[in-house]
């Protein structure tokens, strides 16, 4: 398989953490789904998801991948970081997008606000990941791996 290039190894970072952080909630949160098409509509996604997660990871596949307890707590620790990370992200883009809709002065000052305040709280966020080693954007070996090791850890997961 050729080199990726920078771009798409960055895309590829995105997707499969994203991916890998919805499989995760997906699992943890099916046990409390009791309407029975929702549930079905959870194992479809579960699958769906985990299946592109084996696919995506052949495209990491010149990255050494070590054991980890898939049940640990770090895992734990470090998807719920990663909510709120997700969350910041999703927000800033809405708050930008809502931007360019907006014809209210006001409502608009309110978003640019916003916006700010989200921001500065991804800020906060991306570095306490980053302190931790969980995020690291500066080394792109790093950042896949964990990406892949965090991918295979939620793959094992039962649900």
């Amino acid at each position: 398989m050729r080199t990726l290039a920078w771009h798409e190894t960055l895309e590829l970072h995105e997707i499969v953490a994203t991916t890998t952080y919805y499989l995760y909630k997906l699992k943890t949160n099916i046990k409390n789904i009791t309407d029975s098409g929702l549930k079905e509509l959870y194992k479809t996604s579960i699958t769906l998801f985990e299946n592109n997660l084996r696919d995506l990871l052949k495209f990491m596949s010149n990255i050494t991948i070590g054991e980890r307890d898939a049940a640990s707590d770090k895992l734990a620790s470090e998807m719920s970081a990663e909510d709120l990370l997700s969350a910041t992200k999703v927000l800033t883009k809405m708050y930008a997008h809502a931007l360019t809709e907006t014809a209210t002065p006001d409502l608009s000052n309110l978003f640019i606000k916003q916006l700010v305040s989200v921001n500065n709280l991804h800020v906060q966020i991306f570095s306490y990941l980053s302190k931790q080693g969980q995020y690291s954007v500066f080394n792109i070996n790093k950042l896949i791996e964990n990406d892949a090791k965090k991918a295979m850890d939620v793959l094992k997961m039962p649900y």
